[in-house]
């Protein structure tokens, strides 16, 4: 046990603030968090290329849901519903497939162009599957909800839009060719460019060499007619958009990384690194670009691998780890009957603590601690799904620290900027921030959660003496 002289080691705070049995008595709710101003749709690159900002320049964080069959699967009034209920969530961002797989219909039966499948007619888009989807982006941008659009998702298993379909056919994207799918990438432009509430995805769950020259011209057609509309790009998991494509490529305006953890076997790599891994790899890369977490384990799916920790845990070390956002998945992706309940599910509950948290502060100013400065013991193994990140404020104003499971986290207290610092335990799971207590920023400190379970740790600088 740690001794609470600073000459014979670090001091827990467990030691010095004792807690009741009920530890839950002592929390308090957080109610110094202000709710969030409505964005200002469109977004774009920060000057600095570190995050998103809105239209007036303030910070936006990516906080994102998957329903990727929402064009296809639900109706204009499920669809409505849908998004006010992710909304009151406070999720500000969903992912969406426009034309979903080859051959699928939207609830109306209509296929989003002319022809049979694989050699739908990128020239010939279907005015009745396309009005649904106009009514339904209007509808997003009312309740102010980012879109991130999937056009043709190229697909990871010959089920998609790009390489060979599972008949060793040419894909649609092969069948029409760069030319004719430039000019689909201008007619989407056309259309939905004035849609503020609007980013593209390109690719999906794929890298681009089964259709390079397609992709390409499809992400070159959409500059074309909607220059301002940012891209990012979907590869297979554990690759990022930057991985995939050159430092160069002019559509490309942000990053998305993707993975799973490590033991994670049900990918097409079995190599799977941890979030905080890929984090740490894309905020190094140069030149830099903003980049945010497009898919990871979803909730409710791989049985116990799927729980809402592991939810937390990957969005957590996204943005902790250099990133502008995540986004959120779960069973919803394919809108199966029962959607309206796995709305519910625990982990996307929990999950607009993240963004209340982060969104009363400056998060946008945080740097990853990849050299360990500021949490210099109690991390856990690096490359292993326990392993806790620590973030600090560029002016050392503040840093949080998120803790997937209790244990003693040492903190180097010089690096925060003010004469004291103050110390609080956030729970992720329930939003309530508990006092800790405050301390001279010229020691180091191990501060130990008061229960079990995923915490976050925030330290704030203080100049004023107690």
């Amino acid at each position: 046990m740690a001794s609470q002289n600073k000459n014979e080691g670090p001091v827990r705070s467990s030691e010095l603030f004792p807690w009741p049995r009920s530890f839950a008595l002592g929390l308090l709710l957080l109610t110094q968090i202000a709710v969030s101003a409505e964005p200002a749709f469109p977004v774009r690159v920060s000057e600095n290329r570190r995050h998103l900002v809105d239209a007036h320049g303030a910070p936006f964080l990516y906080h994102a849901d998957t329903p990727w069959m929402l064009f296809l699967k639900l109706t204009e009034g499920e669809a409505k519903d849908y998004m006010a209920r992710r909304k009151a969530q406070g999720f500000n961002a969903l992912q969406v497939q426009l034309t979903g797989f080859p051959g699928m219909t939207n609830r109306a039966g209509e296929l989003p162009f002319a022809g049979t499948p694989p050699e739908q007619d990128f020239a010939r888009p279907n005015e009745k599957f396309f009005a649904h989807v106009d009514r339904v982006m209007h509808e997003a941008q009312r309740q102010g909800m980012l879109l991130a659009v999937a056009p043709l998702w190229s697909g990871c298993c010959g089920e998609g839009w790009a390489g060979r379909d599972k008949q060793n056919r040419p894909g649609p994207l092969h069948a029409n060719g760069p030319d004719k799918t430039r000019e689909f990438g201008r007619w989407l432009g056309r259309r939905y460019g004035t849609f503020d509430n609007v980013l593209w995805i390109l690719g999906g769950d794929n890298d681009p060499d089964n259709a390079r020259a397609e992709i390409r011209a499809l992400g070159l057609g959409l500059k074309d007619a909607a220059p301002r509309q940012l891209i990012t790009y979907h590869a297979a998991s554990t690759h990022s958009s930057t991985h995939v494509w050159p430092a160069d490529e002019s559509w490309l305006d942000v990053s998305m990384v993707y993975s799973y953890f490590r033991g994670f076997d049900k990918a097409w790599n079995k190599n799977q690194p941890d979030i905080y891994e890929v984090s740490h790899a894309e905020f190094a890369k140069i030149p830099v670009r903003p980049f945010f977490l497009g898919e990871s384990t979803y909730e409710g799916e791989h049985g116990a691998w799927g729980s809402a920790l592991q939810a937390r845990k990957q969005a957590w070390w996204c943005v902790l780890g250099g990133g502008c956002g995540h986004a959120y998945g779960s069973p919803n992706w394919n809108m199966p009957d029962h959607w309206r309940d796995l709305l519910e599910l625990p982990g996307a509950n929990s999950l607009k603590h993240l963004r209340d948290l982060l969104e009363s502060k400056a998060w946008w100013t945080l740097v990853p601690d990849v050299d360990n400065v500021v949490a210099v013991q109690g991390r856990g193994l690096y490359a292993k799904n326990d392993y806790a990140v620590t973030a600090l404020a560029h002016d050392g104003s503040f840093a949080l620290s998120y803790l997937p499971t209790k244990r003693a986290l040492t903190i180097d207290l010089a690096r925060i900027s003010g004469a004291r610092v103050a110390a609080h335990w956030f729970n992720p799971r329930s939003g309530e921030l508990s006092r800790i207590g405050e301390f001279a920023n010229e020691q180091q400190h191990a501060f130990e959660p008061p229960a079990e379970g995923d915490w976050v740790l925030v330290l704030d600088a203080k100049q004023e003496t107690p």
